[in-house]
This record gives structure tokens, C-alpha cells and sequence, in this order.
């Protein structure tokens, strides 16, 4: 018979057992860390530890997954959409109060280049007169790039469409007056309000795509828009290539000089105090070298296994699920879900997320396994061919595919369509 005293040294040991390291509660938090987050983390290290320093490898990748030699991945400085704006206000106004609202109406302005403050606010803040602010916020918004200053997208659009000489003739009004009936397809109606052919109305929808509904957002840094490839598959004589890429990939060291500096010292506490940060920096280079392997481990295992991307332009993909990679190398479908979070691969073909290439299976009659990627393609493609006057319905997509023994139910294609972010039939039909 167990005594309680015998039970509870039971339970505390196997507690210690199932307990996980600080090393590799690290270990498994910089693996889940995309490339931005682990320079962030690694520059908060370098903070908090004085003997660490961080560089980062600035060899830049190119397309085709070589190595480029000259300097144009150095960064040029980019204006920001505030310093673009102030410039042309500077210029263009004298010191005058309107141009002190103007510049402020300037500080109201998001990334998106919208203002996000009501006139009402505005007047709040300002206590300046509620027509001194709108004629600045008016002025503002006649100024680069075209858009700025709206408060809504539907005014972005406006402002946009009153300066291009090949808007359609009624695409203002109709963005003025029908702006809900326009972008929610209700064109019947457009066309019935100020009797026009529906045709019409279909040109100022297609106006619209050239459009941009964001336009400060191309003022944003480099930094904060670009993807940067873990990892570059290339194809040579018929061969697969994979290599870790370097651009971008942050070098940890230790400086040894000042820890000899302090060590000469001889005080017991400050070596216990180098000994602590060695042993962290220590830490962190083997996490960061587990994480390293690993995504090279798993996006080998993933481009062997879908090689026919690779080699065949049509780019298929077969079923791939995360246990699959875990069982080929004996790890823990975490880990793999870890490895592929926020990883990209360069290829011939572009920039893909390793994500891409796991998919899950769909049955065909004959029993036979495609991935749900290649069925999602064949949707794709039947809509493209389609007569944009009688577009293909769910239930007509069904039939063509069952016709090429792809047993698919119509809730399924719908699903599928809507993940392709392909809009319904009615929305998809055009009129010219």
C-alpha cells in the first residue's frame, strides 16, 4: 500500500519530467518566428545582453535564386507620405493659417492616406472655424498622390476619378449618388436612375479596378512590404537545388574583448555575470542553428515530395498533409506546423509560402487522390474560358467536373470558389 507522502513524491517527479527547458520552450518559440519577428527578437537580446552584437548577411537573392554580387539591395531612403505632402504644401502656400491647417489635416493622415478626423472633431481640436477647415482639408486634397485626404473610400475614388480625362462620362455621379448600388452589383437599377445601357454602367466598374482604394500605401518602406525567401529552389540539368537564403539573415557573436576586459576584474560576481550572458548567447545560437536546420529539413522533404511543381509548368500539386512530412523525419506535426509558419521559398517561378504546397486530398471516382489545389486550379481555369454573358453556375462547374471524373458535390465547388475569392455567377456577368 502507497502512503500519501510516497504519492505526492510521484507526482512531483513525473511534473519534473513533463516540465520543458528554458532552451527549448526558446528553441520553439524562435522557430515559429518569421523573418521581421526574429530580427525583432534578436535586437531585444541584443539589448538586454551587452557582450552579444547582431549583423545582418545582405546578400541578395535574385529571381532565379542566384546570388547577386552589386550593391542594389542597399535600400534608397523613401519619403514618407508625410514628408511627400508637407513638401508640395511648402511650395506651393504661403505662411498663412490656412496653410497651418492644411498641415494639420496633414498629421490627421493614416497609412492608407485617409484623414481620421471629422470635421466636427476637427473644430474640436482646432477651434478653428468648421468652413476654414473644410477649405484646407479641400486643398489638401487636390494635392499628389491622387486620393489623398479622403475620409472614406468612397471619396477616395471620387477624388481620384474627377482627375482622369478617361473616366467614363457618368462614373462621378455614379460613385456620388449610387455609390452601394454600384459596388454591390445592383446595375439594373443604375441604368433604369439615369438611362443608360447596362453596358455603361460595366465600364465604370471596370474603371474603377484601376483605381487604388489605398493611396498612401505606396509610400510604406521597403521594409514593411517585402517578403524575404527562406529558402531558394532552383532548377539545374534537370536537377532539384535547394539552399538556405542568405539575404537578410541575422549573424549573432560575442564580443570577446570586453568579457576579457571584465573577467581581469577578479570580482566573483561580475564573472558569474559573464559566465550567465555567455551561456545565453550560447543558447541562442543553438536555437537559432535548430531552427535554421529544420526549415531546411522541411523544405526539402516538401519539395521532393512535390517535384512536379518544380519541373511542369502547369505547376500541380499532389495531396500533402502536415503528418506525411512529420513521419518522413520523425518529428512532431507541431514542429512541421511551426517550421512552414511564415516561411517562403523562391523559386523560378516566384515567391511562394511554404504553406502553398500542403493540401488537403479530394476523392475522384475512380477513388483516385487529387489534392484540393489541383481541383481549385480546374475551377479556376473553367471560369477564366467561361462566356462572361452567361457565366458557368455552381451547379454547371459540378457537371463539367464530373465529367472529367472528378466527383464534387455544388456546396464544395462554392466553397472552393469562395476560397479563390471568385464572386458568384450574377456578379461575374458582364454586359458588353
Amino acid at each position: 500500500m502507497v502512503n500519501l507522502s510516497q504519492s505526492q513524491n510521484l507526482t512531483q517527479t513525473q511534473t519534473q519530467k513533463q516540465a520543458l527547458s528554458q532552451t527549448m520552450l526558446q528553441g520553439i518559440h524562435i522557430l515559429q518566428l518569421g523573418n521581421l519577428e526574429l530580427h525583432d527578437y534578436l535586437n531585444q537580446k541584443v539589448l538586454d545582453n551587452p557582450f552579444l552584437q547582431m549583423k545582418v548577411r545582405e546578400s541578395r537573392v535574385s529571381r532565379s535564386g542566384g546570388q547577386a554580387n552589386d550593391l542594389s539591395w542597399i535600400p534608397d531612403r523613401k519619403q514618407s507620405l508625410y514628408e511627400y505632402v508637407t513638401e508640395q504644401v511648402m511650395l506651393a502656400y504661403r505662411d498663412t493659417y490656412l496653410r497651418t491647417l492644411i498641415l494639420w489635416w496633414i498629421n490627421q493622415l493614416n497609412d492608407k492616406g485617409y484623414v481620421i478626423k471629422s470635421i466636427e472633431e476637427a473644430v474640436a481640436e482646432t477651434k478653428a472655424d468648421s468652413i476654414q477647415l473644410v477649405d484646407a482639408l479641400t486643398l489638401l486634397q487636390q494635392l499628389d498622390p491622387p486620393g489623398i485626404g479622403a475620409r472614406n473610400l468612397q471619396e477616395c475614388l471620387m477624388l481620384q476619378t474627377e482627375r482622369r480625362e478617361d473616366a467614363p462620362d457618368i462614373a462621378y455621379i455614379v460613385l456620388e449618388e449610387s455609390f452601394d448600388d454600384l459596388i454591390n452589383r445592383k446595375w439594373a437599377a443604375i441604368s433604369k436612375r439615369y438611362a443608360v445601357p447596362l453596358e455603361n454602367v460595366q465600364k465604370v466598374f471596370d474603371f474603377l479596378q484601376h483605381l487604388t482604394p489605398s493611396p498612401g500605401m505606396a509610400f510604406q518602406t521597403d521594409e514593411q512590404l517585402a517578403v524575404r525567401p527562406d529558402i531558394v529552389v532552383t532548377v539545374k540539368d534537370s536537377q532539384l537545388v535547394i539552399k538556405e537564403a542568405r539575404y537578410g539573415v541575422p549573424i549573432l557573436s560575442f564580443n570577446k574583448e570586453y568579457a576579457a576586459e571584465l573577467e581581469q576584474m577578479k570580482d566573483k560576481e561580475v564573472a558569474k555575470y559573464v559566465r550567465d550572458k555567455k551561456k545565453e548567447y550560447e543558447s541562442l545560437q543553438e536555437s537559432l542553428s535548430l531552427r535554421s536546420e529544420t526549415i531546411l529539413r522541411v523544405s526539402t522533404a516538401v519539395v521532393h515530395r512535390q517535384a512536379a511543381f518544380f519541373f511542369d509548368e502547369a505547376h500541380p500539386l499532389l495531396p500533402l498533409q502536415l503528418k506525411d512530412i512529420a513521419e518522413e523525419l520523425g518529428l512532431h506535426e507541431s514542429t512541421i506546423s511551426r517550421a512552414i509558419n511564415d516561411t517562403y521559398i523562391q523559386t523560378d517561378s516566384g515567391l511562394y509560402g511554404l504553406k502553398h504546397f500542403f493540401s488537403r486530398k479530394a476523392k475522384t471516382e475512380n477513388d483516385d487522390a487529387l489534392s484540393t489545389t489541383s481541383v481549385q486550379k480546374r475551377i479556376q481555369k473553367l471560369i477564366e474560358e467561361e462566356d462572361k454573358r452567361k457565366p458557368l453556375s455552381d451547379q454547371k462547374l459540378v457537371e463539367l467536373l464530373n465529367g472529367e471524373q472528378i466527383d464534387i458535390s455544388r456546396r464544395t465547388v462554392a466553397k472552393y470558389r469562395t476560397e479563390l475569392n471568385i464572386p458568384s455567377t450574377s456578379k461575374r456577368k458582364r454586359f458588353d
